[in-house]
């Protein structure tokens, strides 16, 4: 079964089961969701967000739905399996890169950060206001003096 497919019954059968028809979700036309709902298109990440807000849930769990479908296996396991996969990504300090460039707000070009670079941004910021100099920040961090600069910069609060 495609991705399409499966999101297609998770679709269909949360609607039904909540007792709405296609018309009760008014805020997508009608022929598109009855596309999405026979599986015959791929859906944008904002159409996904849409569509699980209109019916209430998050789009994590209609992606959870959809994919344990896909796999033939109940939606505890398929929950165990994501739940697996945050702590690890947890673990890692994956979630404070993403933070990270979430405060940014926005992606900068150039080369991504290192791993570990968030780690590396927040103890720069907190030696810096500890009133440690630049040089010997970058020694302790083993880093160049650019990098520690750049770090402070991109978290510096804004002066408004």
């Amino acid at each position: 079964m495609e991705a399409a497919e499966a999101l297609a019954v998770v679709v269909r059968a949360v609607r039904r089961g909540q007792g709405l028809s296609q018309e009760d979700l008014n805020s997508i036309d009608r022929s598109h969701l009855s596309r999405i709902e026979r599986g015959e298109v791929s859906i944008t990440i904002d159409m996904l967000v849409r569509l699980a807000s209109i019916l209430e849930l998050d789009a994590a769990a209609l992606i959870l739905m959809a994919t344990s479908l896909q796999a033939s296996e109940p939606f505890g396991e398929g929950l165990r399996r994501v739940s697996r996969q945050l702590n690890r990504i947890r673990k890692d300090g994956i979630d404070i890169e993403i933070e990270s460039l979430a405060r940014t707000g926005k992606l900068f070009p150039g080369r991504p950060s290192r791993s570990g670079a968030a780690h590396k941004t927040i103890e720069a910021q907190r030696l810096r206001k500890e009133g440690v100099p630049v040089v010997e920040i970058a020694e302790a961090l083993e880093l160049s003096e650019a990098t520690v600069r750049r770090y402070l910069k991109t978290t510096a609060p804004s002066q408004e």
